[in-house]
């Protein structure tokens, strides 16, 4: 699974829950210990601009559950998630990439470049820079000193018997956001045509939502596909 921040999934002493879209089937992942990752390094300048695009499409878009609710700003970790050291590039778990999007058959040659991308890269952690990234509300990224204290304060609570899906309150710190969102890095077909991220918001230790965002370029916007099957819920 990706992390790497104030926490990561999995390692939080409690279970996530994973929703394969295709058959319904529902999948525990139990806790671990908390694994290494790679140094952060800065993006590399043939990434930078799809990648800031992408980024500024998916956040404030409907990808995941949360992108609607009232705020004033976005809270983003400030470096990509990424798998840990420990974990191969190329043996999948439910959830990474290769396993969690079918894409159509007439497809599958260019989505290939996308997995061979995801293979070469996924123990990179990439730096973000907040200047790359303009949305009509501010966008403040979080360091992981700042994220333990988001995670500290929402840490703990309990919603109500009568209403079991109430999110825990925002840290005084961080009013007017709404959950902590993270990103991976940005895996590429060769024409930067095709284009995958690990998008993520959490809000409590039972509160979070996870998914890959697979998008193409098109008349020079960059437009989600439907071919994800596999969402983490906690």
């Amino acid at each position: 699974m990706f992390g790497a921040g104030g926490r990561s999934i999995g390692s939080m002493g409690r279970k996530a829950v994973t929703w394969l879209a295709a058959g319904g089937i529902l999948v525990m992942a139990a806790a671990q210990t908390e694994p290494k990752y790679a140094e952060a390094t800065e993006m590399p300048l043939d990434r930078v601009a799809d990648s800031y695009a992408i980024y500024q499409q998916v956040l404030p878009s409907g990808a995941i559950e949360w992108s609607n609710v009232p705020r004033t700003q976005w809270l983003l970790q400030d470096v990509t998630t990424a798998k840990p050291l420990s974990a191969g590039c190329e043996t999948s778990e439910i959830s990474d990439l290769p396993k969690a999007v079918t894409p159509p058959a007439e497809r599958k040659a260019e989505w290939d470049e996308v997995v061979a991308d995801f293979v070469a890269h996924c123990h990179d952690r990439y730096k973000l820079n907040g200047n790359n990234l303009k949305l009509a509300l501010p966008v403040h990224l979080l360091d992981k000193d700042a994220q333990s204290r988001y995670w500290k304060g929402v840490a703990g609570f309990m919603p109500p018997k009568s209403n079991i899906m109430q999110a825990p309150p925002t840290p005084e710190e961080f009013k007017g956001a709404a959950g902590l969102h993270s990103f991976s890095a940005v895996y590429f077909n060769r024409n930067h045509t095709l284009a995958a991220t690990y998008f993520g918001m959490g809000c409590g230790s039972l509160c979070g939502n996870w998914a890959w965002v697979v998008l193409e370029r098109k008349d020079g916007a960059w437009r989600p596909l439907p071919w994800v099957r596999v969402r983490t819920y906690s």
